[in-house]
């Protein structure tokens, strides 16, 4: 039985660390909530509910349909500037943003092209 809970408590530690360019493994730093936070092109959202560090957001693919069922996204920074073309995008808070690019500086993934339809409707 102990050599289980050893076993499950390496498991762990193995999953809370991530890789440095030297190959060997680093523990992830956390935030004052204790939660580790993903970098610039890890994993975020899935079961374990991921989140992204300071800067960044969690960009889903659309088949991940903003992480519905527990799909994951990868952590992308947010745009510092955009353009002002007028392209709507539904984004995953539900609101309907100018493009995708003022979807990501607001830290929102995109669910659909065109805008978000209106509350209430079928």
């Amino acid at each position: 039985m102990k050599m289980h809970l050893v076993a499950a408590a390496l498991l762990m530690l193995a999953a809370c660390t991530e890789s440095n360019t030297s190959g060997t493994m680093t523990p992830s730093p956390n935030p004052a909530g204790g939660h580790v936070q993903a970098s610039q092109g890890q994993m975020c959202g899935g079961i374990a509910g991921v989140q992204c560090g300071s800067g960044l957001y969690c960009q889903y693919p659309a088949a991940a349909q903003c992480g519905a069922a527990d799909q994951s996204g990868t952590c992308q920074a947010r745009p510092q500037a955009c353009t002002r073309e007028y392209m709507p995008v539904c984004g995953c808070d539900d609101h309907t943003y100018a493009n995708a690019c003022t979807a990501a500086a607001a830290g929102v993934s995109v669910v659909s092209q065109g805008a978000c339809a209106p509350h209430g409707s079928n």
